[in-house]
């Protein structure tokens, strides 16, 4: 089968022809949950971690479990996901379902949902049922001009395959790059001292503001947040300040974000909310992660009511392994993190196998 999309015929579909639309079963407003946790997933309208919220327990009878294998829409936020598995939802989503639908020709199809999607917006013009319904859908047809689910089924399976083998060499350079670790004893073991974090990093503010202005690009903007890198979106350059990779950035606040550090590998642009931590010294991006996970050890003491201002910063300390007379061990730390991450990596390859 030919997979080059270019030569392959489309068509136009009503999207009420092309999907039956329905109102999620459930649409529980998470103050009347049963909140005991569980294996079920809550979505709400979010744009991350495919909708869910949490992992709740089967709810009160007269809410009805939303079945498996369809796609989900948020209205108002024009969310969209596939859900391989039951679950709940909050208000104001919307379930696609077509009886060819498979996990891989979901996959195919969302990317083609949400770019209609982008010509709704929240407010007055959001993707409402009655507008969802009227709005077309752009598909591969096969001979017969009808959708080709063989043909989408099969690129994607080709993607998927691609980005595997993809994956797979990154993962074999890293090993390369971490299999060189010196055997430097059990952490509990190490002397350690406490030292300034100005003492080895320049600090900056962050001058990020207005990031609904931004527009789409490739350079990532990293903001307080509590997970993934802190990126907060891929923008363009601007007239803002771009910060030099190989540093670490600090969460001064946020909602269970503040006091976190994370290594950043690409330059980036820093909303006011974040602090740059640029290396004085050259050090290794092993001993930059360890350094990052010392930081974040004392995030408790932070938070809305107690940000990370200039004059804390100054004040703030770490403790680190040491050697000699109380000078930091970086190669302990480099040598620490590159085992560490050689075995997790060999780990996964061995899960792979399996």
């Amino acid at each position: 089968m030919n997979l080059d999309l270019k030569n392959k015929d489309w068509k136009e579909f009503i999207f009420e022809e092309f999907f039956e639309i329905d109102s999620t079963s459930s649409g529980i407003d998470r103050n009347k949950l049963i909140n005991k946790k569980g294996s079920i997933p809550y979505l709400t309208r979010s744009d991350k971690n495919n909708g869910y919220d949490s992992f709740i327990c089967q709810q009160d009878d007269k809410y009805s479990i939303d079945q498996s294998n369809v796609i989900t829409i948020g209205l108002d936020t024009q969310t969209v996901f596939y859900q391989p598995n039951k679950f709940y939802t909050g208000q104001n989503i919307q379930i696609l379902k077509n009886k060819h639908l498979n996990k891989e020709i979901a996959q195919f199809l969302i990317p083609l949902i949400r770019r209609q999607m982008e010509k709704f917006s929240w407010g007055g013009n959001g993707a409402t049922l009655t507008r969802l319904r009227r709005s077309k859908l752009l598909v591969p047809i096969n001979s017969k001009g009808e959708a080709d689910y063989e043909f989408m089924e099969a690129f994607m399976r080709l993607k998927k395959q691609e980005k595997i083998q993809e994956y797979d060499r990154y993962i074999d350079k890293l090993i390369k790059k971490s299999k060189d670790f010196k055997n430097v004893g059990a952490i509990e073991d190490k002397e350690w001292a406490e030292f300034k974090l100005q003492d080895f990093f320049d600090t900056t503010k962050g001058d990020q503001n207005k990031m609904s202005d931004l527009l789409k690009g490739n350079i990532p903007l990293v903001s307080a947040k509590n997970g993934n890198n802190g990126l907060k979106a891929l923008v363009s350059k601007n007239n803002k300040k771009i910060y030099p990779k190989k540093s670490l950035t600090l969460n001064n606040d946020g909602d269970g974000g503040a006091g976190i550090s994370y290594y950043q590998p690409f330059n980036y642009l820093l909303d006011s909310h974040v602090t740059s931590l640029v290396p004085k010294n050259k050090l290794s991006r092993f001993s930059l992660l360890f350094i990052s996970r010392c930081i974040t050890k004392q995030r408790n003491r932070f938070g809305h009511g107690y940000a990370l201002t200039n004059n804390r910063l100054k004040a703030f300390r770490i403790m680190l392994p040491i050697k000699g007379k109380n000078e930091p061990d970086f190669e302990y730390m480099e040598n620490y993190m590159k085992h560490l991450e050689y075995k997790k990596l060999n780990e996964y390859l061995k899960k792979k196998t399996n």
